[in-house]
């Protein structure tokens, strides 16, 4: 039974801004549910973007409080470990929560709730999926070097020791205008091992002209993510005819409907799997197991400014399965001085690797500084359902 659910918006200031080619960002934006059970409380987080699925922040706070936690407990069979991660699993989160990041924040806190109830990993989580033992794997995994626009690749590069550049197994260069994009991969050759991959997002800015004009300048990308605008499958299908160039989608993959738009037109070779974007763990999970299924490359991507359960969740993915093609850890520990999580955010950046986070659930707490950023705007409870807060 759920005892209780409290929906916070967090607003947290950034040291850094993250620029890309129609954003800038300098706070991050999150949506927190927190999920009491008898014994155990789960923290879930989305990341609303606008820009990728068209929600706001007070958006999908609307959205979930409009959905019935009674009802969701109702289904869920609770006796034990796998019959309440069963029945999680075939939640219909969409028609009861609303969009992508409210399901997320929603689908998180639960499963972080029910792994804390019976002392299990998030991991374990991925067995009701029945994913093929090729797609299993435990352990550290490597993670991408993330260059955003108001970076300089150069000196980004120059500045690592020559034991971090050697680490590095992909590199993604964030990129505007054409001319700008073959400039900023020339100085990335120049200083990564040749079997160093490297790929561009283009954030869907260059018209169909440009991109197959400067295609034959990319030879050697691992691909160009989002080049065009969003779900411009056939000019994207004719893209990749013309030219060859493998082509990741992001702002245009949202879920399957998306994915299978994707692969029937022939418009992308890979698809880039946010947890937030997509409705949650299990549901990215899904889509990236469809993906794999159909013979599409997966980037396990984070959302940038993810506060905790988040990043978490993703990192319960990426060191649980092994299709991904890269994985983004993000730069939270640049982002946010202050720790807003329990064990605080942690990436070796000499060997560009993250380990499994230890402990039951997403492995993680909120901190004092999270929840000081933290406004709960609404609080459920069985005997008197939503009650806004002052």
């Amino acid at each position: 039974m759920i005892h209780r659910v409290r929906l916070h918006t967090a607003i947290v200031p950034m040291a850094a801004a993250f620029d890309h080619a129609t954003r800038s960002r300098r706070s991050a934006e999150s949506l927190l549910a927190e999920v009491e059970l008898a014994g155990a409380r789960g923290w879930g987080e989305g990341a609303p973007r606008g820009y990728v699925t068209g929600e706001t922040l007070d958006g999908a706070a609307r959205a979930v409080q409009a959905c019935d936690p009674a009802a969701l407990a109702e289904r869920i069979d609770w006796r034990t470990f796998d019959s309440a991660i069963a029945s999680i699993a075939q939640l219909p989160l969409p028609e009861l929560v609303g969009g992508p990041s409210a399901q997320a924040a929603v689908e998180i806190a639960l499963l972080d709730a029910v792994c804390r109830c019976f002392a299990r990993p998030l991991a374990d989580v991925l067995r009701v999926l029945d994913p093929p033992a090729r797609v299993r794997r435990e352990g550290p995994t490597s993670v991408s070097l993330v260059i955003h626009l108001s970076r300089d690749v150069a000196s980004t590069l120059d500045a690592l020791t020559p034991q971090a550049v050697a680490a590095l197994r992909h590199v993604k260069i964030k990129v505007a205008d054409p001319a700008g994009a073959v400039k900023r991969l020339a100085q990335a050759r120049d200083r990564l091992p040749a079997d160093t991959r490297i790929s561009l997002d283009v954030n869907g800015t260059w018209s169909a002209a440009e991109a197959e004009q400067i295609a034959g300048e990319l030879t050697g990308v691992a691909w160009v993510e989002e080049p065009l605008p969003p779900r411009s499958w056939s000019e994207l299908a004719r893209l990749r005819r013309a030219t060859g160039l493998p082509v990741m989608l992001d702002e245009s993959c949202t879920g399957t409907a998306d994915l299978d738009t994707a692969a029937a037109s022939g418009a992308a070779s890979h698809i880039n799997v946010r947890l937030s974007k997509c409705g949650g763990f299990l549901a990215a999970a899904r889509l990236a197991l469809r993906a794999d299924a159909l013979g599409l490359g997966c980037q396990l991507g984070v959302h940038v400014a993810e506060v905790g359960p988040l990043w978490a969740a993703g990192r319960a993915l990426a060191t649980a399965w092994g299709l991904w093609q890269t994985v983004e850890a993000g730069r939270a520990d640049e982002w946010f001085p202050a720790p807003l999580t329990r064990p605080a955010f942690a990436v070796d950046r000499l060997l560009h690797r993250v380990r499994p986070l230890a402990g039951p659930g997403t492995g993680i707490d909120p901190t004092e500084e999270l929840l000081r950023h933290a406004r709960c705007l609404a609080t459920w409870e069985p005997d008197g359902g939503w009650r806004r807060n002052a």
